[in-house]
């Protein structure tokens, strides 16, 4: 059959040439699937050498020591590479000739290729000449269109029969349907598919399968239940940008972190049912998701919510809806989170959360023991850092991330007075932050224009945590690049925090210098 020829003599012979596979005295040239063009320009830029070499007198010949490595270490570094770099080396050297066929990775991408047809000519030619009798890992990407089906299904019948342990089809423009064939396969431990349609006629039987990541695949939930049926020793999934589900039922009883990146259809009304899930990510954008619930999650020890509710709006009425949407998928979601340990808040929800406790409306009581906030510490954070903080009195680390963000704040600017609303919430911290033990700081330092809000956070933190050991700011940008005047400012303020007043008398400032 067609779909056997790639590489079938060569896998037969690969056993006797194994014990001398990589020395010849055929010329590396006859191994190279590059065009001609390539080799008339390195012909002409090895015509040119003698030229050069007596322009510049003569050259001492250096060691070639990388050369002289075994086989296997030189195969790791070629592993390394993606395939048409590896193939490249073929012309170093009749030690390097022949050395890039027995390579148990292949990755090919089309960004060096102006034509689909160019770059699919060239993954025949390596896949003709390829002699490892197994692969660890095979990678295509490509912007696919339907002419190519033919030849994407031989690549993938090329790595199964080659019991490929890490598969990754990363397709663009248009979708590509699996073959069935490669719905039963115990040797793949890893799946890797974007813009594909998984539609398979019977059972799914990935028997290896730990981890298993899919972008842009329609997933219904027929569908969805016959892939984690399918794969008992599943640990880990991701979904970004899937659609055609609004309903995660996680039956696995190995299923241990789940990733939900992304989702492009209008009005999400997301439920995850995960028993056995440990770690959760919900990230990325959401059009206009209206609810997001976390069900019969006993399991769940670590979450990060580092997302965003889209939407298009053109009146301020439209925007006030939005807002109030928003507030009420946040509200649930952290109401589903309370038996959680450790919680990573991205700056979209903080700054919900912000509006929230500006309209007098409480997060939920959260048992987290170490929550990451990420913030661009702007003033219109402080509402949000001072609901979270309210909300989870068992607090033992606190680690403050700041990052850039540019979050249209017009709408907190309209209704929030920083400086009163954060004063106001200060005789409930008192009691609040009996467990804080340790605070982490990480970015100060790049966006010193916010660094009043800063100083205002830390300062609470040093005077209201009774028991905290120890406060680490981490070396910010400006110190590791010398920036002079920037490094000034560090210090300047790095001095202030350390002359505030602090609850507890064994608490310790760090600094990186």
């Amino acid at each position: 059959m067609e779909e056997e020829s790639y590489g079938s003599s060569e896998r037969s012979s690969t056993s006797s040439e194994e014990s001398a596979p990589y020395s010849t005295d055929n010329s590396s040239h006859a191994t190279d699937p590059m065009n001609s063009e390539e080799e008339e320009e390195e012909s002409s830029s090895s015509d040119d050498y003698p030229s050069k070499r007596r322009k510049h007198g003569p050259i001492v010949e250096e060691e070639d020591r990388i050369s002289t490595l075994p086989d296997s270490i030189l195969l790791t570094i070629l592993s390394s590479l993606c395939t048409k770099d590896a193939v490249r080396t073929g012309v170093l050297s009749k030690r390097w000739a022949y050395l890039w066929t027995f390579v148990p990775s292949l990755r090919f991408t089309d960004y060096y290729f102006r034509h689909a047809a160019d770059y699919a000519s060239f993954v025949d030619n390596v896949l003709l000449l390829h002699r490892a009798s197994k692969l660890t890992n095979f990678s295509v990407e490509v912007e696919y269109n339907p002419e190519l089906k033919p030849r994407v299904d031989l690549w993938v019948r090329f790595a199964t029969t080659a019991k490929v342990d890490q598969l990754s089809l990363l397709l663009s423009s248009c979708f590509y349907k699996l073959p069935q064939h490669l719905y039963a396969n115990e040797f793949v431990s890893e799946l890797d598919f974007r813009a594909c349609e998984i539609k398979p006629n019977g059972l799914v039987r990935w028997s290896s399968l730990k981890r298993l990541c899919l972008w842009n695949v329609a997933l219904p939930k027929d569908v969805l239940n016959k892939v984690l049926l399918g794969s008992p020793r599943l640990e880990f999934l991701e979904l970004r940008n899937c659609d055609k589900f609004n309903r995660l039922d996680i039956v696995s009883e190995s299923l241990k972190k789940l990733v939900m990146d992304s989702y492009c259809e209008d009005g999400l009304e997301l439920e995850i049912v995960a028993p056995k899930i440990e770690s959760l990510e919900i990230i990325g954008e959401f059009y206009g998701m209206k609810k997001c619930q976390i069900k019969n999650a006993s399991a769940l020890v670590e979450v990060r919510v580092d997302f965003e509710i889209t939407m298009e709006y053109e009146e301020e009425e439209q925007e006030e809806d939005h807002y109030k949407n928003c507030e009420n998928v946040v509200r649930e979601l952290f109401e589903s989170l309370h038996q959680v340990k450790k919680l990573i808040v991205g700056r979209w929800c903080l700054k919900v959360l912000s509006i929230m406790s500006v309209k007098h409306l409480s997060c939920p009581v959260l048992n987290c023991k170490c929550l990451t906030m990420k913030t661009s510490m702007e003033k219109w954070n402080l509402p949000g850092i001072a609901s979270l903080l309210q909300s989870s009195p068992y607090v033992e680390t606190l680690v403050i991330d700041i990052i850039f963000s540019n979050h249209d704040s017009e709408f907190l600017d309209r209704i929030y007075d920083e400086v009163n609303h954060w004063k106001s919430k200060e005789v409930y911290f008192k009691s609040l932050l009996q467990c804080l033990k340790t605070v982490k700081i990480f970015g100060f330092g790049q966006r010193f224009h916010t660094k009043d809000v800063f100083i205002l956070v830390v300062e609470f933190l040093l005077k209201n945590a009774k028991v905290l050991e120890k406060m680490v700011i981490t070396e910010p940008w400006v110190m590791q690049n010398g920036i002079h005047n920037m490094q000034l400012k560090f210090l300047q303020v790095s001095q202030k925090l350390l002359s505030f007043p602090r609850s507890s008398p064994h608490a310790v400032v760090m600094f990186p210098f």
